[in-house]
């Protein structure tokens, strides 16, 4: 393939260019690369938001009979607690990790919607206090 810039020829599998520096990565080869990075993420944002819904089910329908039939509520609780930090950071982590290697706009955007709502639940589950 050679380069756009200074049209010296380089190996098919070169990113820059080794005369000029200049990237060389076609639209084809980008696309491809933003597709499988955005199917990466899906499945991250997918996965997270199916465990925190199983949690978000076990706690309100398993933890009531545990607690009722006198079982160590606080030892669940601080389950809960532990599960959920991690889950909200390596989420969050995961998310500003694909945030600074995606290239395409729309999926920036997006992203950083997601981001947003990750912090605001986070904060509204994990730092204010329940009222039941």
């Amino acid at each position: 393939m050679n380069c756009i810039k200074c049209n010296t020829p380089n190996i098919p599998e070169a990113k820059f260019c080794k005369n000029c520096g200049a990237n060389i990565i076609t639209p084809e080869i980008q696309a491809k690369t933003d597709n499988h990075t955005i199917k990466s993420l899906l499945i991250i944002i997918g996965i997270d938001y199916l465990l925190s819904t199983i949690m978000f089910l076990i706690q309100k329908l398993v933890t009531p009979y545990i607690s009722d039939s006198g079982g160590d509520f606080a030892r669940i609780d601080l389950i809960y607690k532990v599960y959920g930090w991690t889950s909200d950071i390596v989420t969050l982590a995961a998310m500003i990790f694909f945030l600074a290697t995606i290239k395409n706009n729309t999926v920036k955007t997006a992203l950083i919607a997601f981001i947003v709502l990750r912090f605001i639940f986070m904060i509204g589950y994990r730092l204010t206090p329940f009222i039941m």
